[in-house]
C-alpha cells in the first residue's frame, strides 16, 4: 500500500496531494527551472506568533538558527529509467564549514554524472564528490566554484547524547524542501567497523520523521548542533514508520580525518574469465569493468573511463564500454579476500599504477590519492600532486 501523504479521510483531497507531489518533484528538477536568481520568488516570511509557550519558541528560533546552512541535492545519474531517461535523485546536505564543504549520502551522489545543490538563497551551484564512504553512507561534496556568504553548521558530539532526548530532523522528503521534523533518540545501533575496524559505522535510531528524500539530511541536537546525517529508514509501506537511521556525527567527524583513505571514485563489476570471453571475446583471467566514474574523482584525474552503453544481461543489469581494469600495482585484479588484500595495498601508497585494457589494447596510468588523503576538520590546503 502507498503511503499517503495526508491524513484526512477525503478520497478528493488524497487524489489532489498525489497530482501534486510528482508536480512539485518536476518543478524542483528541470534543469533552470529556479536556477536563475529572478525566477526565485522567497517564502512569505513568518514571524513566531506571541502566544507560542517557551518549548514552541525554542523550536521555532532552533529551525531559524539551523536552516541557512542546509542545502538540496539534486544529482543525475549515470543510468536511465523505463522512458530512457537519465534518473535524478534528491535529497539534502549540509554545509560544514565556510570552503563550501557539504555533508550528504553516499548512495545519493555516488552514482551522479552532474550534482546541483540548492541553497538557500535559492540558486543552484555545480557541485562534484570530494570523497565517498558507501560503507557508512557518507560522501563530502563541495562547490566547484567559490561560494561566499554562506551560513555553515557547527558539529556536536554523538557521545554527548542520550535515548529520550529530542532530535530535529531538516530533508527534502518527496521533493518537500525544508521540511521540519521533531523526534526522540531512540536508541544508538553498531552496524559495522571500518578501517582495520578502528572505526565504528553508529547509527542513531530516531522516531523524527525520515522520508524518500530525507537522504543526507542534518539531524540536530537542541543547541543546533549537527548531530547525524540521516542515511535511511526501516519501513514496509514505504514511508516513515516510526525508525529511521541517520549515520552518527562522531563516526563521520573519524571519516573526515582518514589520513589512509582509500577512495577511487569508480563502480565496477569484477568479470572472470568465462564472462570475460562471452562479453568481450578476451582471453583473461579476470578483470574489474568499470560501469561508472565519479566526476572529479582520483580515477577520473588519471583518465579512466567508464561505461556508456546500458545493457542486461541475465538478472543483472551493466554498463558496457568501460576500461577494464587488469591490475593495480603489481596485483592482479581479483575479488573476495584477494580484493580485500589489494585494498590494503592501496591504503600504503599515494600513487597506483594500474594497468587497464580499453578498446583491446593494454594501457597504463597512475591514480593519485594525496587530493582526499587530509583531514577535512581542519584548514589543510589540497596536497599538490
Amino acid at each position: 500500500m502507498p503511503f499517503r501523504l495526508d491524513c484526512q479521510s477525503s478520497a478528493n483531497r488524497s487524489t489532489r496531494l498525489w497530482i501534486l507531489l510528482p508536480l512539485l518533484l518536476n518543478l524542483l528538477l528541470l534543469p533552470g527551472s529556479l536556477s536563475a536568481e529572478n525566477d526565485f520568488l522567497p517564502e512569505k516570511r513568518r514571524e513566531a506568533p506571541e502566544y507560542l509557550d517557551p518549548e514552541e519558541r525554542r523550536t521555532v528560533q532552533l529551525y531559524q538558527k539551523v536552516l541557512p546552512a542546509v542545502v538540496t541535492v539534486v544529482a543525475l545519474q549515470n543510468k536511465t529509467n523505463d522512458q530512457n531517461e537519465p534518473e535524478r535523485a534528491i535529497g539534502s546536505g549540509v554545509l560544514i564549514e565556510p570552503d563550501s564543504h557539504i555533508l550528504t549520502s553516499a548512495h545519493l551522489v555516488e552514482s551522479a554524472t552532474d550534482i546541483q545543490v540548492k541553497t538557500q538563497t535559492g540558486k543552484f551551484l555545480p557541485a562534484q564528490v570530494v570523497f565517498s564512504e558507501e560503507e557508512a553512507d557518507i560522501a563530502l561534496i563541495r562547490f566547484m566554484e567559490p561560494a561566499p556568504g554562506l551560513t555553515h553548521a557547527n558539529l556536536g558530539d554523538s557521545d554527548q547524547l542520550a535515548i529520550g532526548q529530542k532530535a530535529y530532523a531538516i530533508g527534502t522528503p518527496y521533493g518537500l524542501e525544508n521540511s521540519f521534523s521533531v523526534g526522540y533518540i531512540s536508541s544508538f545501533r553498531e552496524f559495522d567497523r571500518l578501517y582495520n575496524e578502528t572505526i565504528i559505522a553508529e547509527y542513531i535510531q530516531t522516531d523524527a520523521a525520515i522520508n524518500t528524500g530525507s537522504s543526507g539530511g542534518p539531524l540536530f541536537n537542541s543547541k543546533g548542533e549537527v548531530i547525524g546525517i540521516a542515511s535511511q529508514l526501516v519501513s514496509k509501506s514505504g514511508g516513515s514508520e516510526g525508525v529511521g537511521l541517520v549515520v552518527a556525527i562522531n563516526t563521520i567527524k573519524q571519516l573526515l580525518e582518514v589520513r589512509t583513505r582509500v577512495w577511487l571514485g569508480l563502480e565496477g563489476v569484477y568479470l572472470k574469465r568465462a564472462a570475460l570471453r562471452r562479453l568481450f571475446n578476451l582471453d583473461l583471467p579476470g578483470g574489474l569493468l568499470i560501469e561508472r566514474i565519479v566526476p572529479g574523482s582520483p580515477a577520473d584525474e588519471a583518465g579512466l573511463q567508464g561505461g556508456n552503453t546500458q545493457a542486461k544481461i541475465g538478472e543483472r543489469n551493466f554498463m558496457l564500454g568501460g576500461d577494464i581494469i587488469l591490475a593495480y600495482e603489481l596485483e592482479a585484479i581479483c575479488e573476495g579476500n584477494c580484493l580485500f588484500e589489494a585494498h590494503q595495498l592501496l591504503a600504503e601508497n599515494d600513487l597506483v599504477p594500474v594497468r587497464y585494457l580499453r578498446d583491446g589494447q593494454e594501457k597504463q596510468a597512475v591514480i593519485n590519492l594525496r587530493p582526499i588523503r587530509r583531514n577535512f576538520l581542519k584548514k589543510e590546503p589540497f596536497p599538490t600532486p
